[in-house]
């Protein structure tokens, strides 16, 4: 069992850190081979891919993975990515057609859409594994998937020079490892039940909160890029794709420490060990916060000359944007972790309010700081919105917080009353 335990979590972590580089990773092909204005439109459609993909996730293995009393049947978790995946795609193709952007810029757009689409859906596939703790099996997937997809990339690139081309071939590598490892593996553990259309649509209703949250989440550290792609020219937006790239690798890092200390964090919650909650999150924070030193004198010491020889692109004038970036994504990483803390305390709706706050206001200062300062004030939205959106969930957190410490003390001092 303990065996188990440990080759789920190595092979679900490794899975989970290469998937995560793949977009580092192609965006530095493409930089290399392609050039500045392909690597712009690779970033942005990457990033719109990645927001769709929320659509095709919805709620995730969320309430998949927690349906102990199989409520709703395997078979319908499987219709119901079929709907959501193609759904995305479709989100896609209108928002293409309503930009009007060139055929090149389009197809790519589309080509990793569909590249996350299937990706989703293998999603409700590790869903099964995950439930009969079978979970390295998706990480040994996830893992492959994204090393032979990152070298055929590579491959048809250097091959062909072609940005089309390199996006459609990643979309073969899912669909071949989709039918040759994941529904064989899946096959053997997967229950075929006759599907309730209304248990399907309920899934809907049931995710809508954490898909939601999710979007907005997804949607909040890229506002800067969707502005980018309305005001400024290809190269700039690859400039920006570059220069925020380490702020990917910090919020991996919350990433990593948070998930050990999730089960520690649920337990002081719900033996109100309030205390003992804060201490252990502001403990994170501070981790945060000393990897992020660590990272402001690495990237000021050694940043641009690394991003220079990785990317071959000069970015030689935004070494104080790339501090910048790093300070901010401390930030959301931080942000990350208290609001990880109040779904734990189950304060997921009312967070949707100040992501939905964050959202617009980092809309508002994007567009406004773009058509002033241009890259520069895309990094400086960036900075800003980061800075709002800790504020405004540390701000809900303390509040929550203050609550609970207050009604324990409420509770004592009735007790107290009573003896």
């Amino acid at each position: 069992m303990i065996d188990n335990i440990k080759k789920n979590a190595f092979w679900n972590t490794l899975g989970i850190t290469f998937n995560s580089f793949n977009s580092l990773f192609f965006l530095i092909i493409v930089s290399r081979i392609n050039g500045i204005n392909d690597a712009g439109v690779f970033g942005f459609s990457f990033a719109l891919a990645s927001l769709w993909f929320i659509i095709g996730l919805y709620a995730g293995r969320t309430f998949q993975v927690s349906d102990i009393y199989n409520e709703t049947s395997d078979s319908e978790y499987l219709v119901h990515k079929v709907w959501t995946a193609s759904l995305m795609v479709l989100v896609a193709i209108v928002y293409v057609y309503a930009k009007g952007y060139h055929l090149e810029k389009s197809i790519v757009i589309l080509a990793l859409t569909i590249y996350k689409a299937l990706e989703a859906f293998s999603d409700t596939l590790y869903g099964y594994l995950q439930k009969k703790q079978l979970l390295y099996i998706a990480g040994i997937s996830l893992f492959w998937k994204s090393f032979v997809a990152v070298f055929l990339f590579l491959l048809v690139d250097l091959l062909t020079k072609n940005l089309v081309l390199a996006c459609l071939s990643i979309i073969f590598v899912n669909l071949i490892f989709i039918f040759s490892y994941d529904f064989p593996n899946v096959n053997k553990i997967m229950t075929f039940e006759k599907i309730e259309v209304k248990n399907t649509l309920a899934l809907f209703k049931k995710g809508f909160s954490i898909f939601i949250f999710s979007f907005l989440s997804i949607y909040i550290v890229n506002v800067s890029k969707y502005v980018i792609d309305e005001q400024l020219a290809n190269q700039f937006q690859a400039v920006f794709n570059i220069i925020v790239m380490p702020a990917t690798i910090i919020s991996l890092c919350g990433q990593y420490i948070v998930q050990p200390l999730l089960n520690q964090l649920i337990e002081y919650f719900y033996n109100h060990k309030y205390k003992e909650l804060k201490k252990t999150t502001t403990k994170i924070s501070l981790a945060l916060l000393m990897i992020d030193i660590i990272a402001l004198l690495g990237a000021f010491l050694l940043g641009i000359p690394v991003l220079n020889l990785l990317y071959g692109v000069d970015v030689s004038a935004y070494r104080f944007d790339l501090l910048i970036v790093i300070a901010g994504a401390l930030f959301y990483s931080c942000a990350s972790v208290y609001s990880t803390v109040l779904i734990t305390m189950r304060k997921t709706t009312p967070q949707i309010f100040l992501f939905a706050t964050s959202s617009l206001v980092g809309l508002f200062l994007a567009k406004h700081l773009v058509t002033a300062y241009h890259i520069h004030g895309a990094i400086y939205a960036y900075f800003m919105i980061m800075l709002l959106h800790f504020s405004l969930i540390y701000g809900y957190f303390y509040y929550e917080y203050r609550q609970l410490i207050k009604d324990e003390h409420a509770k004592s001092n009735g007790l107290l009353s009573l003896k």
